[in-house]
């Protein structure tokens, strides 16, 4: 058998190599050699320097933080390596209107120092708004871990100065009458709340890692920054109900001690027997079932309005009914008196807990009967089998969509703000990384990685438009309407550094004393890097409420003046 002729080109490339090595002097060769060794040396150096550098020691250490106390020291530690308490100090950025902002302070600091109410009030009619010159803009709080410019944070603090002074002012001499006085602060306060409008915190799901939730709730109300509207579906429902169940005092009590209040062992163990398929066919782990038991024995068969009276927090749990008559977001407003535990089991959909779920509600002499709407048969379709409802790829009329119950929150209660905890671990590089930190100083570096982000999002869309998306994923990205993308959100996403190693907590069985503060501690690292951004995006709205609470619980009075 011949062989294959040689390729003429690969005939003369053979010739040069040959002619090079044959005639190229020693020297050359040292040389060369020399410049290899001395290249292959730096290269090594500069990795171990990028790899035990400051700056990459110090980011290890954050990710270690056990307490926001251990992790505000280090981000400052980090924010002087890299010059950004430089950055912070010098106001001028072309990402805000920081003239504005500068003129703004200074006419603000100096009515109150004149102790020119009408200046002031003049003032903040005309700039409480949450976004006021551009002070919310993302890209102000991806540089600093542990706040964003200096003239951004003492604009939030003098404004919150000069509510305090209003709230705390006397009645001018022989210019009104006390009753008059005290209704116009109470206007003032009424209207600047109708202005800024409300935040609402959405607590999206999450099955499988919606304890996450728990340590979000946490980490807002350890920093004032927890909204009084909480909205959640399937076990962000169950989260919920028990956060706008308890007093303010026994909220701390149970965030912090949530391991002392949960069911006895026979429990766990009756709960235990059918892991397996509570994971794999209801997405329910032990622990989650733990604490759904948990959350029954402490909610008990409280009403929507009771809870509020209670707890003076609105609490609205989304459902999705197959009847179009009965309302999709459950609130004090909506269903009063509906029980609170039964409008979470509607929300996780029927056959969740392996019954049916059907809303009871509590008559006035405390009885307890199902909820019926003139007598029409209603059943409650999981987040993921309602998202398929509508869907022209099943068949569906186009127009018989499920409208999102976000939509009517906003109606109810003035939201144009949302806090959504999405308690999904997985889908952290995707979603809110305009609000995390870049470990590159190239700007491109981030450009990048949002241009990925935005292609994987709309490459879902479009498959799940056409009916092309796998169920799984349907149910592991798509499968609520809670406004994830839209631009007066902040996104709440748990971020686990052994993503694969804690899926296997999900399997554990009678671990969950150790497992629940893992998951509750996980969500409260998520809030840490967010907290300059909640800080000026709703420092000022929830003073405003605390002192419109105030005088309209007291009848125009403030409490030191009712105490007296």
């Amino acid at each position: 058998m011949k062989s294959s002729p040689t390729h003429p080109l690969t005939l003369l490339l053979m010739a040069i190599t040959h002619f090079t090595l044959d005639h190229t002097p020693s020297l050359v060769w040292k040389l060369v050699i020399l410049i290899l060794d001395v290249m292959n040396f730096w290269a090594t150096r500069t990795l171990e320097i990028i790899r035990h550098s400051p700056a990459r020691r110090l980011r290890r250490s954050l990710e270690k933080c056990q307490t926001f106390e251990e992790y505000e020291p280090i981000a400052l530690k980090l924010d002087r390596l890299n010059g950004f308490d430089v950055w912070r100090q010098n106001f001028a950025s072309k990402r805000y209107d920081y003239k504005l902002i500068h003129e703004r302070l200074l006419d603000l600091r100096n009515a109150r120092l004149a102790k020119d109410h009408r200046r002031i009030v003049s003032l903040l009619r005309s700039g409480l708004l949450r976004n006021f010159g551009g002070i919310s803009s993302k890209r102000l709080y991806d540089k600093s871990y542990i706040g964003t410019k200096i003239l951004i944070e003492e604009y939030v603090t003098e404004v919150m100065e000069c509510l305090r002074f209003i709230s705390e002012m006397d009645v001018p001499d022989n210019t009104l009458e006390v009753v008059s006085f005290l209704q116009e602060k109470l206007d003032f306060f009424h209207e600047a709340r109708q202005t800024m409008g409300t935040t609402a915190l959405i607590l999206q799901g999450g099955t499988l890692f919606g304890l996450c939730h728990i340590g979000v709730i946490k980490s807002l109300y350890a920093h004032d920054l927890l909204p009084n509207v909480i909205a959640g579906s399937s076990i962000g429902a169950m989260v919920g109900a028990l956060v706008c169940s308890l007093s303010p005092s026994e909220l701390e009590v149970h965030l912090n001690n949530l391991v002392d209040f949960l069911p006895s062992p026979k429990t766990v163990d009756k709960l235990g027997n059918h892991i397996m398929e509570n994971v794999f066919r209801r997405g329910f782990s032990q622990d989650i079932m733990v604490f759904i038991e948990y959350v029954r024995q402490q909610v008990g068969d409280l009403t929507f309005e009771e809870a509020y009276l209670r707890a003076n927090r609105i609490l609205n749990i989304v459902v999705y009914p197959t009847d179009p008559s009965f309302p999709s977001l459950m609130n004090y407003l909506s269903t009063p008196n509906v029980t609170i535990i039964s409008a979470a089991y509607c929300s996780m959909g029927y056959n969740a807990l392996g019954r049916d779920a059907q809303p009871y509600i509590k008559t006035e002499g405390g009885k307890i009967v199902p909820y019926h709407i003139a007598n029409r048969e209603c059943k409650f379709m999981s987040p993921y089998y309602a998202k398929t409802v509508g869907d022209p790829s099943q068949g569906a009329d186009p127009g018989s969509g499920i409208v999102s119950p976000y939509t009517r929150l906003t109606e109810l209660f003035n939201v144009n703000h949302f806090v959504v905890s999405l308690a999904r671990p997985y889908l952290s590089p995707l979603i809110g990384i305009d609000f995390r930190h870049s470990e590159s100083k190239w700007s491109f570096i981030k450009t990048i990685d949002r241009l990925i982000s935005l292609e994987f999002r709309h490459r879902v869309e479009m498959l799940d438009r056409f009916g092309l998306l796998f169920s799984f994923l349907k149910w592991a990205v798509s499968d609520e309407t809670a406004p994830l993308y839209a631009g007066n959100q902040i996104p709440i996403v748990p971020e686990m550094k052994t993503l694969f190693r804690d899926f296997k907590r999900i399997f554990d069985v009678n671990k969950y004393d150790v497992n629940i503060p893992y998951w509750i501690q996980v969500g409260e690292r998520s809030v840490w890097p967010l907290y300059p951004l909640l800080q000026t995006r709703c420092a000022i709205e929830f003073t405003l409420d605390d002192y419109y609470n105030m005088y309209w619980r007291n009848g125009g009075r403030s409490d030191e003046e009712t105490s007296m």
